[in-house]
């Protein structure tokens, strides 16, 4: 809403300084005077201006072109251009940046300092939006995240960014440690907490027939078919070749974009007998209440699947176990049981040995539980 003050002059006129402030998500903080001779001039004005800024928020910016974007304009005006291009993740990254201050900068006035302020609100936690503090390596990932929209608009959309100083800056941040690469992720299940896991969830799904979610057989097929969350809640009855025992995925996440990468993946014994505890009618009954597609393995929400798994963790004492870690578990029971680099490929799908060697645990396992005594443990619940 506006304001107006009133003053009075040194010949004793008054004059009215009416005054809008705006601050509307995803844009920068936007301030305009103007000093009228009379209150109701005054009051007319801010009301046509302010119509005005709600039918044009571009307005909101400076200037009515695309020459003077927030980030966060930057961020949704690129979003649309690259509809269905690049991976969820980067797109969730982007959108997050879209809800955070930096999004309130002006892309053209983006200065070392705000990139400074973004990394300290983020190493802090952000309590608005009740976000805890991240690592470097994530704080890395959206910077550069967000350096590919700044390269987008300078060979785009024709505006002057300074990419070598936002370079710079990053590789400051770099050299003091405040942001950095991700680790090789070196952490699998052990017996004990698969045993924890499969039980616990085998005696919710037994106890509240509420429940949708059968997460003792989700976890199982995580590791046998050694898919993300996103690909099982994707994996379609009809796509399923029965007699060269293949699976087909369409989308698969993949730094080059994901629409249209379909691959398939070599579906072995213990990923059959998996898929075959997905048909029993009370899985099946209870999965449908989803409301999601009847023609799909696992008709239910990835997020969801996330979400179930880590509440687990928690009530269970399991720290430092994430549910993409099934997929290296699944991977390295496949080198384990002596399949080749290509024969492993073929179940993870990962482009390149480079890839897959984040995934593959070297170290030799004393103990590793086979499908019939992880199936056992389910029934033992």
């Amino acid at each position: 809403m506006g304001s107006i003050r009133s003053r009075s002059l040194a010949d004793g006129t008054i004059r009215y300084r009416a005054e809008i402030r705006i601050n509307r998500k995803d844009y920068p903080e936007f301030k305009e005077s103007k000093t009228f001779s009379s209150r109701r001039i005054a009051e007319n004005w801010i009301h046509k201006r302010e119509n005005e800024l709600s039918k044009n928020p571009e307005l909101l910016s400076g200037k009515n072109n695309s020459h003077n974007l927030s980030i966060g304009q930057s961020i949704e005006k690129y979003l649309a251009e690259v509809d269905g291009v690049y991976s969820i993740s980067k797109i969730n990254t982007l959108k997050l940046l879209r809800k955070l201050p930096i999004s309130k900068k002006m892309m053209l006035q983006l200065k070392p300092i705000d990139i400074s302020d973004h990394v300290n609100l983020r190493k802090e936690g952000y309590g608005k939006l009740q976000l805890n503090s991240v690592a470097p390596s994530t704080i890395q990932n959206e910077l550069l995240q967000l350096r590919s929209v700044l390269s987008h608009a300078s060979i785009m959309w024709d505006m002057e960014i300074d990419l070598n100083n936002f370079d710079r800056t990053t590789a400051q941040l770099r050299k003091t440690r405040q942001i950095s690469p991700s680790r090789k992720r070196d952490r699998l299940p052990n017996p004990n907490e698969l045993k924890l896991l499969l039980q616990f969830f085998s005696r919710k799904w037994k106890e509240n027939k509420q429940s949708r979610y059968p997460m003792h057989y989700i976890i199982l097929l995580a590791i046998f078919s050694c898919r993300r969350e996103s690909e099982m809640t994707r994996m379609y009855f009809e796509n399923f070749d029965e007699y060269n025992q293949t699976w087909l995925i369409k989308n698969l996440k993949n730094p080059k974009g994901s629409l249209g990468n379909n691959k398939e993946f070599t579906v072995h014994r213990e990923c059959k007998l998996v898929i075959e505890m997905f048909k029993q009618p009370e899985i099946r009954n209870r999965m449908y209440k989803s409301g999601l597609d009847k023609n799909l393995l696992v008709p239910l929400n990835p997020k969801t699947i996330a979400s179930e798994f880590t509440k687990a963790c928690i009530i269970l004492g399991i720290e430092d176990l994430r549910f993409h870690d099934f997929r290296h578990e699944g991977c390295t029971r496949l080198a384990e049981q002596g399949l080749t680099i290509p024969q492993i490929q073929q179940v993870s799908l990962h482009d390149s040995w480079q890839t897959l060697q984040r995934y593959v645990s070297v170290k030799k396992r004393m103990q590793i539980q086979s499908i019939e005594e992880l199936l056992s443990l389910i029934d033992e619940a």
